[in-house]
């Protein structure tokens, strides 16, 4: 009952706080399937057929931010009611509020907590390991899409079918989610029953997030907080054994113009999948256009020799994502960049899965080829086929919560994160907040997860690529004491021949093989939160299949973070927590001998310390200094490159929904000319909503960023910049009209030898965008692109998409 006596909220909502806060017994989210005689529910959001009134309620919510543990008011009281027909679950969620809810629409994918919304996060394994979630608002937007807690991470790729409808009342709301059972990916016969976690955001009480379940702040994953579904075995018995698919189509047509020729096209996709049985899903494409993905980020990239990875926002490979769970170097999916065809196969069982991947992918993908020193790219000048082969099997108690973690669960990452291996990777603008009161503890939980991966690249004419790796998921949590620790080895070996352009060339070259290994160890309990890495890379380690940025070097990390617990500063500001960091990464070469790699050479060595906190308008800030050393090529100088590093996550302004903003100012490595200047690097995104007359609204995302580094006597100075700019008309839930405006630019300054010399990108896009109804789609748009040194594209496309399968 302390944390009643130290919670922020004010003292009359004292008594309400106690008992709201305190611990209560793990609740079941109890399923009310419908019989024959039941109407069918009406997804309008007014929770008003009789088959409600009958259901179980689920009361038990926990605040987990700002203060995990801490009570909440009584006015903000949330209850659950989860119901199911013969093909689909409908969750009820009644909110109360004193205040008026917030709500604008967004596009999909972009629902965060500036606006009140309702997170669901289903769990069919009852495994703790990964969830299919929704999260909607009021105006029946929904962010959607896979939470995988070996990583702490969500993707936001994959898109359910999901009916979301909402209704304002006078002292709150009330919301209705069907989620189609088709959707839903579940083994046939379950070791463990469903587990399920709502979230509920109020942005207007202190940014306040409830979860149904504990609110543990030093969980390794947000699943800790699930809470078994009961009442399921009816439904699922009938619906498992139900064969069922969806195929859509797409015809795309353009008109693009360049160099004074125009060139006019049609094509024709298909996309779909079919479930003979709850435990297999096959989904397949055949010539799919994914001319009309949204473009990646802008990422300054001159003085950058390591490359980045991007996330995936293709339909056909965010299938059953979670089964594979593998690192990038194990398997990219972004290497098949253009498919004339893919087929997937994949299998769910009580205590195993797994996943057969097969395609044929066009000439010209690019792939990474790692280096000690930075990336090389390979262009693969033919044809090839892949095959992809994953399965993994759980090992120890299945059930319950073995994860605890910091993972915010209504704004957590998106997909891969785009890392600069070179800037480091500073935890405290990725996370969400943690700390807090004590909240309950649950007793002991072990789980062990083993996989193995086999694949082959093969190209027409040319030499091949093949993988086999091995990997592992340990989980454990005594008494308020959590460790994750994994580890995967891999061997690979590759008969390919490249040329000095980096193309690969027609036949076989000398058969080469080599290995990496990795591992990580994760701690936390109420005061620490530790990590640890080490990773070898052998020189000669390629995956055709994968995304390897270095090779030839190993590679050792670890961070120790004190939590030193909530403050209150002068002026009332209260820092929800405080933490103190201390972070060291070392980098060295390893010999190799076909390039006269010595080996033995320090690549990049960090010593840094700083502070973390968390305080009101959810935001997080960070702040570390920086003794760092890297080097720019073997047989280079050492480069001492102090530094601030610093970044800070929040929610300004009402009609900002997030901004974002990292950056480093000191010395930095020049790694072209391998020397050091004084400059620094930044990024900021800002995500910001305004609302219209007659119910539309306007998003405008801004994305800025850029490298300085000053020149100094012979050495030219160093400036890139990177600008785009989303913005997306709401005409209504059905219509918009998205611009994408967007610059890159990296130049060097004039010195008294060589003149300033500068390149630019630019890409300009309109694309008007209707759903026609939930089975059909149409987009027409124009986009206009120039790149240094190749001609520019002028382009038009008219696409329509239909689903042919019975709406789920």
């Amino acid at each position: 009952m302390l944390s009643c006596l130290l919670s922020p909220w004010p003292r009359r909502w004292a008594p309400a706080l106690c008992l709201l806060g305190s611990t209560a017994a793990a609740q079941a989210f109890e399923v009310l399937p419908l019989g024959r005689d039941d109407a069918p529910v009406v997804i309008d959001g007014r929770l008003d057929e009789a088959v409600w009134q009958r259901a179980a309620v689920h009361g038990r919510f926990a605040q987990l931010q700002p203060t995990a543990g801490a009570g909440h008011p009584q006015d903000l009281r949330t209850e659950v009611r989860v119901v199911a027909d013969a093909r689909a679950l409908v969750i009820g969620i009644r909110a109360w509020s004193a205040q008026p809810p917030r709500s604008l629409l967004s596009r999909r994918d972009a629902v965060q907590r500036d606006q009140d919304m309702v997170g669901v996060w289903i769990d069919t394994n009852g495994r703790g390991e990964s969830a299919m979630f929704v999260k909607a608002s009021l105006a029946g937007v929904v962010t959607d899409g896979l939470y995988r807690a070996s990583d702490d991470e969500e993707d936001l790729g994959p898109d359910f079918p999901v009916q979301v409808a909402a209704v304002r009342l006078p002292d709150g709301y009330s919301m209705e989610i069907r989620w189609p059972l088709s959707a839903l990916r579940y083994p046939y016969q379950a070791a463990a029953p469903w587990r399920m976690v709502v979230a509920r955001a109020v942005p207007s009480a202190n940014d306040l997030l409830l979860v149904s379940g504990e609110a543990d702040a030093e969980a390794l994953s947000f699943l800790h907080a699930s809470e078994p579904v009961t009442g399921l075995t009816t439904v699922l018995s009938r619906h498992r054994d139900q064969p069922e698919g969806d195929v859509t189509v797409e015809w795309t047509g353009r008109s693009v113009r360049s160099e004074g020729a125009t060139s006019n096209r049609g094509s024709v996709g298909v996309e779909g999948w079919w479930r003979p049985r709850a435990d297999w899903l096959v989904n397949a494409t055949l010539n799919p256009d994914f001319a009309q993905v949204d473009i990646d980020a802008p990422q300054t990239s001159g003085n950058r020799a390591v490359a980045l990875a991007l996330p995936e926002k293709r339909r056909y490979f965010l299938e059953s994502a979670d089964v594979l769970g593998l690192p990038l170097s194990g398997f990219y999916s972004r290497t098949v960049a253009d498919p004339r065809w893919g087929v997937r196969a994949t299998w769910r069982g009580e205590q195993a899965d797994a996943t057969l991947l097969l395609a044929e992918d066009r000439a010209g993908t690019v792939v990474t080829r790692g280096r000690p020193w930075g990336t090389d790219e390979w262009t693969l000048g033919a044809p090839s086929s892949a095959q992809v082969l994953r399965s993994r099997w759980q090992v120890g108690a299945a059930g319950g919560h073995p994860d605890r973690s910091e993972h915010n669960p209504v704004g957590g990452k998106v997909g891969v994160e785009e890392r600069d291996p070179q800037r480091g990777n500073e935890r405290g603008n990725e996370r969400g907040y943690e700390g807090g009161d004590d909240a309950s503890k649950t007793g002991d939980h072990q789980a062990l997860t083993l996989g193995t991966l086999l694949s082959r690249r093969t190209l027409e004419g040319a030499g091949q690529g093949e993988l086999l790796g091995v990997d592992g998921l340990w989980r454990q949590s005594h008494q308020g004491r959590h460790w994750k620790a994994q580890w995967s080895l891999m061997a690979s070996r590759h008969t390919l021949s490249v040329d000095g352009d980096d193309r690969v060339t027609t036949g076989r070259g000398p058969l080469r093989r080599d290995a990496s290994a990795w591992a990580n160890l994760l701690y936390s309990d109420d005061d620490w939160l530790n990590a640890a890495e080490v990773s070898v890379i052998g020189p000669d380690f390629v995956n055709l299949l994968g995304f390897v940025d270095q090779a030839g070097l190993w590679r050792a990390s670890g961070e120790l973070n004190r939590r030193l617990g909530e403050f209150r500063l002068p002026g009332d500001l209260l820092l929800n927590q405080l933490e103190w960091h201390w972070g060291f990464k070392e980098a060295r070469s390893l010999r190799d001998a076909s390039r006269d790699e010595p080996g033995g050479e320090v690549i990049l060595r960090e010593r840094r310390t700083g502070l973390w906190l968390a305080t009101t308008r959810r935001t997080n800030a960070w702040l570390h200094l920086g003794l760092d050393q890297q080097r720019a090529r073997s047989g280079g100088r050492l480069h001492d490159v102090p530094a601030w590093h610093g970044g800070i996550e929040t929610t300004p302004f009402a009609w900002m929904a997030r901004l974002t903003a990292e950056g480093s100012v000191g010395r930095q490595l020049d790694t072209d000319l391998d020397r050091v200047g004084q400059g620094g690097w930044w990024s900021l995104q800002a995500s910001t909503r305004w609302a219209l007359p007659g119910d539309r609204s306007l998003e405008i995302d801004p994305v800025l960023t850029g490298t300085r580094i000053a020149g100094e006597g012979p050495f030219p100075a160093l400036r890139e910049t990177g600008v785009r700019l989303l913005t997306l008309l709401h005409l209504n839930a059905r219509e918009s009209l998205r611009v994408i405006v967007q610059n890159e630019r990296s130049g060097r300054g004039a010195t008294a030898l060589q003149a300033a010399v500068s390149d630019t990108s630019r890409h300009r896009s309109l694309m008007w965008k209707k759903r026609v109804s939930s089975r059909w789609q149409l987009a027409l748009g124009a986009q206009w692109e120039s790149r240094p040194q190749q001609p520019s594209t002028r382009e038009v496309f008219l696409k329509l998409e239909a689903a042919l399968g019975e709406e789920g």
